[in-house]
């Protein structure tokens, strides 16, 4: 069997079940956003994401400052989907020999730009030389406070109410524009793909406001709400007409003929945060968001798993929610 035939997702399990770990230092393994190790008093969170070029971008869609920001900014998103803090990073580049040196800068540049303001240091990692593509690995270690725990995809119960940081759809707008090399008069969607925003506070907040589940969007809402539920499970039920939308999105669809829906549903790289809250504390994690300055929108509710993954439509029709999304090995 190819590792396309199995796809990324089946290809997870099985390297989950190779590194499983009885470890008591470890709290939290391979499967969710990051992992968590050590004791009560002072838990460790781990993440790791590599971003490469051809795959993950194109030199000539951002400036090198921007691709820099990104870099780091998608593992921010996994310590701000766990509650955590960031504390230290690594960086790994792998270039030819004719890269220019200012492109190398650029990068850096940005990551160190985006590090000074969300209080990481960068304090090591490698470079290498490659033949293939550029590429550009982050490392990243944060922090809990002493006695807390992280919020992981596994907390939510069905009546939890689903809200959805942000607006959703831009990323993916971004790049079919960049695609096609029609950006001009849509510079928020560009802006969405290319300096995405790392929700910390808002993560923050909602896990000291009880939040019971979270994950970041970087698949695709389709995508990521099903891993909530698959690790806790439960279903889901959402509403179309509720979920927000990217401002300038519609007319950009509308313009270039897309199906705006699919770009919503199914697009990624939002780095929104997706989080079940309990009923009880749904206003107060909704609350602890907007005073960030983050809109936040109830989307939805947490169901049994046996009644599935639902879209209600503007008319109140119910349509199981797709298995699409991203997939690194079905692309």
């Amino acid at each position: 069997m190819l590792v396309g035939e199995l796809g990324e997702e089946a290809l997870l399990d099985r390297l989950r079940r190779l590194f499983s770990s009885t470890a008591a230092a470890i709290s939290v393994g391979i499967g969710d956003d990051a992992a968590v190790t050590g004791p009560a008093a002072g838990m460790q969170v781990w993440t790791t994401d590599l971003l490469l070029e051809g795959v993950h971008f194109r030199k000539d869609w951002q400036a090198p400052e921007q691709l820099g920001h990104k870099c780091l900014a998608v593992n921010l998103s996994d310590m701000a989907a766990m509650g955590a803090v960031p504390r230290y990073a690594l960086l790994t580049i792998a270039c030819a020999g004719d890269t220019p040196v200012d492109l190398i800068t650029g990068i850096c540049e940005g990551i160190a730009s985006l590090a000074a303001k969300t209080g990481t240091a960068v304090v090591g990692g490698d470079t290498t030389g490659s033949p293939g593509p550029l590429a550009l690995s982050v490392s990243l270690a944060g922090e809990l406070e002493a006695g807390e725990a992280p919020v992981l995809r596994s907390g939510a119960h069905p009546g939890d109410r689903i809200l959805v940081t942000g607006r959703l759809g831009g990323a993916a707008g971004g790049l079919r524009l960049s695609q096609q090399g029609s950006g001009a008069g849509f510079p928020q969607l560009l802006t969405a793909l290319n300096t995405p925003v790392a929700r910390l506070a808002e993560g923050h907040a909602a896990r000291l406001a009880g939040a019971a589940a979270m994950t970041d969007i970087s698949d695709g809402l389709a995508t990521d709400l099903r891993h909530i539920c698959a690790a806790s499970g439960t279903g889901a039920r959402i509403r179309a007409d509720a979920i927000p939308v990217s401002e300038s999105l519609p007319e950009a669809a509308e313009r270039h003929g897309w199906e705006l829906q699919e770009l919503v549903i199914y697009g990624g790289e939002d780095y929104e945060l997706l989080i079940a809250a309990p009923p009880d504390k749904a206003g107060r994690i909704a609350g602890a968001i907007e005073a960030a300055g983050t809109l936040v929108t109830d989307i939805g509710q947490m169901t049994a798993a046996a009644t599935g993954i639902v879209m209600l439509d503007p008319r109140g029709a119910e349509q199981p929610l797709a298995q699409r999304g991203f997939d690194h090995f079905r692309r």
